[in-house]
């Protein structure tokens, strides 16, 4: 869902596991946690706090 980015939890190199929350996105004035899809390590974060970011974009690299 389209919004802006409220908070990222996670930074590189971070182990994370499935259902994580990895960053809090603002949409339609509410605060909705986004979760680790699988476990692993971050390899890349695409975010900062104050991005606006697009449906279906990449946040969160985890390998």
């Amino acid at each position: 869902m389209p919004g802006k980015i409220m908070s990222v939890l996670v930074e590189v190199g971070d182990q994370v596991a499935e259902g994580d929350v990895v960053c809090v996105l603002e949409a339609m004035k509410m605060e909705n946690e986004l979760h680790a899809h699988k476990s692993g390590q971050v390899k890349a974060v695409h975010v900062s706090p104050g991005d606006d970011v697009e449906m279906n974009a990449a946040l969160v690299e985890i390998a």
